[in-house]
């Protein structure tokens, strides 16, 4: 599950640094899409399949329109849809990289540790010159996080 907010830069390094870093290979990928980025899913969605051929896996992809800034249509629709996935015994892992604060909390907010497998966040620390494929991103310039990853970590004595 992403968030594609207003790089689509964001959401695609951020994919690929999980298939590379994490191989973390999802068999489905949501990308939950509010309405002034729609007309950039097509790429976005190129995008996944490209980073995924190259990592020889082929996951079907579906966007989900949210509302723009509605914190509570997110939950409704992303939320549900992990509760449903857990159900059915699917791993489920969330990109918060390229999401806008109310998507990311509508998300997040509801969910619990076990909820999820993942919580997946490419830190950049800069903003210069990143709107970029990740391998011309320079190392010293990005950490992948999994959030979830480091929070049980930390429960846990470190």
């Amino acid at each position: 599950m992403s968030l594609l907010g207003r790089s689509a830069w964001a959401l695609l390094n951020t994919y690929y640094a999980v298939a590379r870093e994490v191989h973390y290979f999802p068999d489905t990928v949501y990308i939950a899409v509010e309405a002034p980025y729609r007309n950039g899913t097509a790429h976005v969605v190129e995008g996944v399949r490209a980073i995924s051929a190259h990592f020889g896996f082929s996951p079907e992809v579906e966007c989900i329109p949210v509302a723009q800034g509605n914190m509570v249509d997110v939950y409704l629709r992303v939320y549900r849809l992990i509760e449903t996935k857990r159900k059915e015994g699917s791993r489920v892992a969330i990109d918060i990289t390229p999401g806008r604060k109310s998507t990311v909390a509508g998300v997040l907010l509801p969910i619990t540790l076990n909820d999820v497998d993942h919580v997946f966040y490419l830190e950049i620390a800069t903003t210069d010159d990143v709107a970029k494929p990740y391998q011309m991103i320079p190392r010293q310039f990005h950490q992948l996080h999994d959030f979830k990853e480091e929070a049980v970590r930390a429960g846990n004595g470190g």
